[in-house]
């Protein structure tokens, strides 16, 4: 074992640890820009619906999976109560999953894909829900997102994962990154 160390062999594995995906992944946020009345309204607590994204794509997996790692990650929140029955909501999350893509990335001698990396784009809305005094819903307060996100993961060995296990941690970090971009009441006004 002596000699392994000095060989360099810890430099290898160092190495390889590094080239594996331990993280989650990558994100890019583009987010339009928020009225002052939704400002005031995202000033406190309130109750959460996350609707089924409508799934643009050919993995219908995706909607089910997505819609439980949301309702995971919003619970977490301080700023959200997420709810089931969507007549009590004052708010109401939308998706949709634009694309989804798995290509090869890294080669290795004989032209087979040793990682692929998968990329998700969802573009995401939550809406207000007020009641006038005719009990209709109205759309006048809404945030919208568009998340692109993108991981790795590797085949080969070590450190090998499937699709599945990396689609899940994918889900994981995209479902982590919606729930921070949206409805944070801290972050509305500066703070002096």
């Amino acid at each position: 074992m002596h000699k392994l160390f000095k060989s360099g062999y810890p430099s290898l594995l160092i190495i390889a640890l590094g080239c594996a995906s331990l993280g989650r992944g990558t994100s890019e946020v583009d987010s339009a820009p928020l009225t002052e009345q939704y400002k005031k309204f995202r000033a406190q607590k309130r109750r959460l619906y996350i609707q089924n994204f409508d799934n643009r794509t050919y993995s219908p997996q995706l909607t089910g999976r997505l819609k439980e790692k949301l309702q995971f990650a919003f619970s977490r929140s301080a700023s959200l109560n997420v709810i089931t029955d969507k007549d009590q909501a004052d708010l109401v999350l939308y998706g949709k999953i634009e694309l989804y893509a798995e290509e090869p990335g890294v080669y290795d001698r004989s032209s087979s894909p040793l990682t692929y990396n998968l990329t998700i784009i969802v573009t995401t809305r939550m809406r207000a829900r007020e009641k006038k005094k005719s009990e209709t819903e109205t759309d006048s307060m809404l945030e919208q997102h568009e998340i692109r996100y993108l991981t790795t993961y590797n085949v080969g060995q070590p450190l090998f994962e499937t699709r599945y296990m990396a689609e899940d941690r994918m889900l994981e970090g995209l479902a982590d990154r919606i729930v921070s971009v949206t409805y944070e009441p801290g972050a509305t006004e500066p703070k002096p």
